[in-house]
């Protein structure tokens, strides 16, 4: 009984201790050549998938370029500390209707920044300023062979 007893006990204090906001508040900016892009999506999907990762994280450019990241699955606020692959693409705000081709994306964003090439890590325990300058992003796009 007292095995029984000291188990439970165990079981409560490891479920207790996982337990309390572990939240990062992550912000920043995604710059083109000097200037905030509007409406572009910034997608942190964690780097391995467990059942003890990180959600992943998502927010949404204003015009300035300015985005906050919340997680995808509970909409809180920040990001939990880890390892992020990073997804970096135009989210059409005025779609075309169903059957139509998309809109042409308005920026030239490197196809580094869409494919998630790049990787970024969330530190516990401050504040963290996530700024991409999309300049700084190699273009890895392949180009047909003839």
């Amino acid at each position: 009984m007292y095995k029984n007893i000291t188990l439970f006990f165990i079981f409560v204090l490891l479920v207790l201790s996982g337990c309390g906001d572990r939240r990062t508040e992550v912000s920043g900016t995604v710059t083109l050549d000097g200037q905030g892009l509007k409406d572009i999506v910034v997608l942190l999907q964690p780097v391995t998938d467990t059942a003890l990762t990180p959600e992943a994280a998502l927010g949404k450019t204003n015009k300035q370029g300015k985005f906050s990241l919340s997680l995808i699955n509970s909409k809180k606020l920040g990001v939990i500390p880890g390892e992020y692959v990073v997804f970096i693409n135009w989210n059409d705000p005025n779609p075309p209707p169903e059957n139509q081709p998309p809109n042409p994306c308005p920026y030239k964003i490197p196809s580094s920044a869409k494919n998630g090439s790049f990787r970024y890590v969330i530190e516990a325990g401050k504040k963290q300023q996530a700024d991409f300058n999309l300049s700084d992003f190699p273009n890895t796009e392949t180009k047909p062979q003839n």
